[in-house]
């Protein structure tokens, strides 16, 4: 792992973790506030259609139990 994503998996672990320690808070509030911050600091060096295709590629690399798998026949 890099250590931009070990620092970045480190703040988020640490944010859901505060948000579900916290009554007032909620994982899914938390999980958007990230998004949006993270989304907005994109915005100030890339373009929509570059932020719309790193997006595309992220969810779908993550939904693995999407994938269909065949063999040849």
């Amino acid at each position: 792992m890099s250590g931009e994503t070990t620092i970045a998996k480190e703040l988020i672990d640490g944010a859901m973790a505060q948000a579900e320690q916290d009554p007032a808070m909620s994982e899914d509030s938390m999980a958007h506030a990230i998004l949006s911050g993270i989304l907005a600091t994109l915005c100030a060096s890339r373009s929509r259609r570059d932020i719309d295709n790193f997006i595309e590629f992220e969810l779908d690399n993550q939904a693995d139990s999407d994938m269909v798998i065949t063999r040849g026949c």
